[in-house]
């Protein structure tokens, strides 16, 4: 029998020069002051957690992309994705699935998530998580790390742009956002696709 990882990457997710569009509008949006990071909404240890972030499904201000919003355009190609993995792993077409958050992240040197977790957690929201879907937004150099790390699977991911990654949200799945060294930022897209019945 075939050993499968369920873990399925997609290269050029987003229209050219989006992933640039998003971050530039993430970093005003940082200096202005309206991100929120761990410590703040969590209450997390740094050297466990630590990034900066906004949520794109609710935030109003950003500035349509070539006639389009931002998190509009970010679904669209995520369906695309979310329908090639569905004809792979079939038996998530049962039951009705849905996703409505989308949350930014950029993490800077020596941050990251360090903490082994899988998604799908206690909480009513998070019992219901049964995919997890990332998009890098840019590239960092060897050097720089910041790979996405699954236990059991024994595989690191290093940030490429533009490449989105979909996985179980499950037990199945432990995984961890190695840190980032050597000035490097990196920055991604997440949520989730949640299995409501």
């Amino acid at each position: 029998m075939k050993n499968l990882s369920f873990i399925e990457t997609y290269r050029n997710v987003f229209p050219e020069n989006f992933c640039e569009f998003l971050i530039l509008h993430f970093e005003k949006e940082l200096n202005d002051g309206f991100t929120y990071n761990r410590q703040q909404s969590e209450g997390a240890d740094k050297l466990q957690k630590e990034d900066e972030a906004i949520s794109i499904s609710t935030y109003s201000n950003m500035p349509d992309f070539e006639g389009k919003r931002p998190h509009a355009l970010i679904w669209d190609c995520l369906q695309r994705c979310y329908e090639d993995y569905i004809e792979k792993y079939s038996s998530l077409k049962q039951g009705k699935v849905t996703a409505n958050k989308i949350k930014m992240q950029r993490v800077g040197e020596g941050g990251g998530y360090h903490v082994w977790h899988a998604e799908q957690g206690g909480s009513e929201e998070q019992a219901t998580r049964c995919l997890v879907y990332m998009v890098y937004l840019n590239t960092l150099a060897p050097d720089q790390n910041g790979e996405t790390e699954f236990l059991y699977q024994q595989i690191k991911l290093a940030p490429v742009q533009n490449t989105a990654v979909f996985w179980p949200a499950a037990f199945t799945h432990p995984h961890r956002g190695n840190p980032v060294y050597n000035d490097g930022v990196k920055y991604i897209v997440t949520g989730w696709f949640h299995c409501d019945g």
